[in-house]
């Protein structure tokens, strides 16, 4: 399936179950690549989304990681289908086994379901394991970016808010200073179901929140930000 990325003018091919969506697109706006980056790394990059959004946002190099072969294919032809070879690459790995060393800035948006959360059990084993941690677990996520941040590197993702403070111990615990959160609601009047978080490896503490991101003001409505985030697509 060939589509545009919502916002760009870039192209994406990818398999229906591969399919990026709402969380690729809240994280990839989210992230502010600083300005003397040289290396950004996408931890289970897919079929490279984020990377081709983050593009549009730095001249960085920008190297994914994929430990699934098809989902690694596919980035690597996206790449090539939108002639980044130059800027964009990825790597077919466990990012528990990476050898690099003082990345600037990682970005994610890895599983967010343990796996006794059966209720959410996917049938297909390729979205089983993007979306459950059967090969990567939040410690294991945490701990392999605290390895390979630099000091003072920048770590985006995007979560469950009922995990929020599971992942403020274990950041914690890995030398990762939470900066900024953001909290993504449907509606105004409804609970989270997101959470956007930048970490700095050995940051000075002090956290913003940031006002919380509003999908619909009405039914299939979207917000005014979100028209301006899908580039009014």
């Amino acid at each position: 399936m060939l589509r545009t990325l919502l916002g760009t003018n870039l192209w994406i091919e990818q398999q229906s179950r591969q399919a990026f969506n709402l969380d690729t697109i809240l994280l990839a706006h989210f992230i502010k690549v600083p300005a003397k980056t040289k290396l950004v790394m996408d931890f289970g990059t897919g079929a490279g989304a984020v990377m081709l959004y983050l593009s549009q946002k730095t001249k960085a190099q920008i190297i994914g990681v994929e430990i699934q072969e098809d989902r690694y294919l596919a980035a690597l032809h996206n790449i090539k289908l939108n002639a980044l070879d130059n800027q964009l690459s990825c790597i077919h790995q466990d990012i528990k086994t990476l050898e690099y060393k003082d990345v600037d800035c990682i970005v994610s948006n890895p599983p967010f379901f343990k796996v006794n959360e059966t209720s959410n059990v996917n049938d297909d084993e390729d979205a089983t394991i993007a979306r459950h941690e059967v090969m990567l677990n939040l410690k294991e996520l945490i701990e392999s970016v605290s390895k390979v941040l630099k000091y003072g590197g920048h770590f985006f993702m995007i979560h469950r808010p009922d995990r929020f403070a599971e992942i403020v111990e274990v950041m914690n615990t890995y030398q990762l200073e939470i900066k900024r959160v953001r909290f993504v609601h449907p509606y105004l009047d409804q609970k989270a179901n997101h959470v956007l978080i930048e970490a700095i490896k050995n940051g000075q503490s002090g956290m913003k929140l940031e006002p919380p991101l509003i999908l619909y003001c009405g039914k299939h409505i979207l917000t005014k930000e979100m028209v301006d985030i899908y580039g009014g697509r």
